[in-house]
């Protein structure tokens, strides 16, 4: 084992990529808000796109030089402000951590005032608004979406009338009232393409949540007795695996029982299967509420139930069977025959360090059978 540790502790630990720690230290490690400022980072080269064919329409004298860098300091600047505000975790304070709501109004203002400047190629900035609008659909609730398209439709036709009538040349009246009601009409269908994809997002929300619960009841199932609710046969094979596995690094010895319920078969021939059943529900329910928290009990098969109890003490393990022992005297197992009593017999044996499974279950049985030759009604310690 030293040889083990000091191999393992000079063994190199792998420093992470150039490239992953670049990525942490722009993006940060959080998924989500990793996922929020590359969102981010896609729009804003869009919007840098945009503005170098602006810059250089600029150059080319074909829209005014003031007016594109007005545009381009302000896109920059809205561009690095929600960088900033998202990488410094400020985001996370609001409801909406994406920010998606107030980034779109912003992206439609900078779109709009694009609309304003561009002159003779300005309905090249009406696909950006739907751009826009897209990425809001995915992630903002469909209110949202509806007072954002609002919002845009305002802001556009604004700037519509206000073109039309300062710059009739380049933005004719006829036409403005052509590019707006296209845009309303994209707009519109956006915003009820909103409320399905919500609808959507519910559904496959309460989908998700309904397949989580069938899992769990198939978890449930697969590892617990209907009838009791303890562990079935198969857990508890699993959970002594567990603590031999455990046993072997180290961990505490453990003792293994077999309960067997006396005189079972009278009961239900005597009071029928539902009074039977009733009185295994109240006896797993008892051995529960009896037994230590550290203790496992599971149906073993039939009025048969297996124990795992680890060794803390003098007295183990019989000290918790002879205390279910008591409790199950004087406790009703049966509300359709209160005066019904159950008692029981149980073989336990302590396991000897790599020893099979089989063989100590085998032991186990032996002592429940001596138990049940001397008399029943007692628990034999092999």
């Amino acid at each position: 084992m030293p040889t083990e540790l000091a191999a393992l502790s000079s063994t190199p630990v792998s420093a992470p990529a150039p490239h992953a720690r670049l990525a942490d230290l722009l993006l940060t490690s959080d998924p989500r808000q990793r996922r929020c400022l590359t969102v981010l980072l896609l729009a804003s080269l869009v919007t840098a796109i945009g503005i170098a064919l602006c810059i250089a329409g600029a150059v080319l004298d074909v829209f005014p030089v003031r007016d594109v860098a007005v545009v381009a300091v302000l896109a920059a600047a809205t561009m690095a402000s929600f960088f900033v505000i998202i990488r410094s975790g400020i985001n996370q304070r609001f409801a909406d951590p994406t920010l998606a709501y107030p980034q779109i109004i912003a992206a439609q203002s900078l779109v709009a005032a694009g609309y304003a400047v561009l002159g003779p190629v300005h309905t090249a900035t009406l696909p950006l608004l739907v751009l826009v609008m897209t990425f809001g659909m995915f992630t903002m609730r469909a209110a949202a979406v509806r007072a954002a398209c609002i919002y845009t439709l305002v802001a556009i036709g604004a700037v519509m009338v206000w073109r039309s009538r300062t710059d009739p040349a380049h933005y004719p009246a006829l036409l403005e009232c052509f590019n707006f009601v296209m845009t309303a009409t994209v707009l519109a269908a956006i915003a009820q393409l909103s409320n399905h994809l919500v609808s959507l997002r519910a559904k496959l929300k309460s989908q998700r949540l309904a397949l989580e619960d069938a899992l769990a009841q198939i978890r449930e199932l697969a590892t617990h007795d209907e009838l009791t609710g303890l562990p079935n046969r198969r857990h508890m094979l699993d959970l002594l695996n567990e603590h031999v596995q455990r046993r072997t690094r180290g961990g505490q010895r453990f003792y293994v029982g077999i309960i067997d319920l006396d005189h079972f078969k009278a009961i239900n021939d005597s009071y029928g299967h539902c009074v039977g059943d009733e009185a295994l529900r109240g006896f797993a329910q008892q051995a529960q509420a009896v037994l230590r928290t550290t203790d496992a009990i599971g149906r073993w098969g039939g009025e048969e139930f297996l124990l795992i109890l680890p060794e803390n003490g003098p007295g183990e393990p019989t000290v918790g069977i002879e205390r279910l022992r008591a409790v199950l005297a004087d406790t009703a197992v049966s509300s359709s025959v209160p005066q019904l009593r159950l008692r029981f017999s149980a073989g336990l044996t302590r396991v000897r360090d790599g020893e099979p499974i089989g063989q100590v279950i085998e032991r186990a049985d032996h002592a429940l059978y001596t138990a049940k030759s001397a008399g029943r009604g007692r628990a034999v310690l092999l």
